[in-house]
């Protein structure tokens, strides 16, 4: 196979899943919308708390085995070790069970004590009980989703994303509501106004798991169905030489644990924000109901959306350790550069544009999609935009350390980084006294460190560093381009139309469309990428062919 069609193959599946990852956030942005103007700012504050708690023991149970199992089972299709390839996966299977299990029981037990002495938020242990379950679940769907993605498709992934978020949307709204009115009546009984929201909360975490459980079902009976084709290559393995069980178990473990720690560091940064922001909130006098509203509206005008172009990267990242490990098992080199380069342009290309749209745009948008939120959290977006490029390249070049087996320095990286995160958050709220602000620049802070660390990292790996004017230059003065018409679509709408939402909607579109056809004809224009890039797309011919019909590119 050519370095051409490696390339497009590893792209088009990184762009399956990106699409799929766009599509599964943006139906998650869509269901929260009912969620929290049932539940509210507060009750969503409580789920944003319970979910931190979840997430960061999620990761350590079984986040990191799409990953970890993708690329030892890539390590060995690529070299025809099917047998070892089977044992791969029943240890995961092993280590799935013991790990989803302890960790399911942790998040149960320890609910209470995490949400009142950790995080100062006693009533959101509700809704982290109920996301116990969960975790077991996650944990046999991450092995199967790390199987087939080490396999180099991300189709099952793709679709089992899309099957849970689905479900999780249904069933979130509904027991969201259900529960909400339970809690009005112990509320009522108990006078105790908290419970309401609380149990709201405890609702939408319901279909978390219920998605979960969707997908893992899916995925079990696409195994099944592939199990036969598998058989045949296991009986078909001519290598003698198979390690031992416990072998596979020792580099499965070595394998996750440093993916576990390097994204233990990303999702850390939600418990200790919360944690820091409450601590201080409490500590300056305002009530709990005052700082759980704002954090509330912090995590559904800011983290929300800007997560939403970062899953972009996530996804590209996820398709591309598999095959950059083929590459490094082949010692291809040629291909490892040509990969990361087209990586790291494809995701400044996209990252750019969205980060200065979001702050052209951001408070339309949360004023768009979250009626209740305070006026001052349309304003997130805009001071906090540049956080999708930061994430975004972060994300990508962990995956390429990761992907040439250095699975150490990201995890060195996050570290120092997160170290940076807490001082400055500390530094900003009780001496700047910046309150939700110094959140969103620590968060910004954290992931500027991780990227300038991993493109040290890489530079002294590989020599590669980012064309500072193809890959970063020109997708900035495009991007600006961009914000420019988006003002001045803002300017004539406002002076037009009455301040509401079908305004906030108008602008919203407007800037959208004639962003995404002017950022489009300036990249195609001005050279940012070659043609063997653009081939290297999803969609790529197709592009090029449109763009030579209109005599943008010959």
């Amino acid at each position: 196979m050519s370095d051409r069609k490696k390339q497009n193959n590893f792209l088009v599946h990184g762009g399956i899943l990106a699409l799929s990852s766009l599509l599964v956030r943006f139906i998650g942005m869509i269901y929260r919308i009912p969620v929290v103007n049932i539940i509210g700012s507060k009750g969503n504050g409580y789920y944003s708390t319970a979910y931190s708690v979840y997430n960061i023991l999620l990761l350590l149970s079984s986040y990191s085995m799409p990953l970890a199992v993708s690329k030892m089972v890539s390590a060995r299709v690529t070299k025809g070790k099917w047998k070892e390839t089977e044992r791969v996966l029943a240890v995961a299977m092993i280590f799935a069970a013991v790990s989803g299990t302890v960790f399911s029981a942790l998040t149960y037990f320890g609910a209470d004590y995490f949400c009142t002495n950790v995080l100062k938020s006693p009533m959101a242990a509700i809704a982290l009980k109920w996301m116990a379950p969960t975790i077991f679940v996650m944990a046999f769907l991450g092995v199967l989703r790390g199987f087939f993605q080490g396999l180099q498709t991300t189709i099952p992934t793709a679709i089992s994303q899309i099957l849970e978020q689905i479900v999780n949307a249904c069933v979130s709204v509904g027991m969201a509501f259900v529960l909400f009115q339970y809690g009005v009546e112990l509320a009522t009984d108990t006078g105790n106004s908290a419970l309401a929201p609380a149990w709201g909360a405890a609702g939408s975490t319901i279909g978390t798991g219920s998605g979960a459980l969707m997908a893992l079902i899916f995925c079990t009976v696409l195994f099944f169905m592939y199990r036969g084709s598998i058989r045949k290559r296991v009986a078909n393995d001519r290598h003698q030489k198979v390690r031992p069980y416990g072998r596979l178990m020792q580099i499965l473990v070595l394998t996750a644990v440093p993916v576990i720690l390097s994204t233990a560091a990303y999702n850390c940064i939600d418990i200790i924000d919360v944690g820091i922001y409450n601590g201080y909130m409490s500590h300056a006098g305002y009530t709990e109901d005052i700082y759980n509203a704002v954090w509330g509206d912090y995590n559904s005008a800011y983290l929300l959306i800007i997560h939403l172009p970062v899953a972009f990267a996530a996804a590209i990242a996820s398709a591309l350790v598999p095959s950059l490990t083929a590459a490094y098992a082949e010692h291809n080199k040629k291909e490892m550069m040509n990969k990361i380069e087209l990586t790291v342009k494809v995701t400044l290309v996209i990252s750019i544009p969205c980060a200065f749209g979001l702050m052209a745009i951001g408070g339309n948008l949360a004023k768009l999609l979250f009626t209740d939120i305070a006026d001052e959290s349309a304003k997130y977006l805009v001071f906090g935009g540049l956080a999708v490029i930061f994430y975004s390249l972060s994300t990508v070049t962990n995956a390429i350390l990761q992907g040439l087996d250095h699975m150490e320095r990201p995890v060195i990286h996050a570290v120092i980084a997160l170290i940076v995160h807490t001082a400055l958050a500390l530094v900003l709220l009780y001496f700047a006294k910046l309150e939700i602000y110094a959140i969103i620049i620590s968060y910004m802070a954290f992931s500027l460190t991780m990227l300038v660390l991993n493109l040290i990292s890489i530079y002294r790996l590989t020599g590669y560093l980012p064309d500072p004017l193809r890959s970063i230059g020109i997708p900035v003065i495009v991007s600006i381009i961009v914000v420019i018409v988006c003002f001045a679509v803002a300017f004539i709408v406002s002076h037009t139309m009455e301040t509401g939402r079908l305004a906030n909607l108008v602008i919203v579109l407007a800037s959208a469309v004639l962003g995404v056809i002017i950022y489009f004809f300036g990249i195609l224009v001005s050279g940012c990428m070659t043609k063997s890039q653009l081939r290297a797309l999803p969609f790529g011919t197709k592009i090029l062919t449109i763009a030579a019909k209109m005599n943008i590119i010959r």
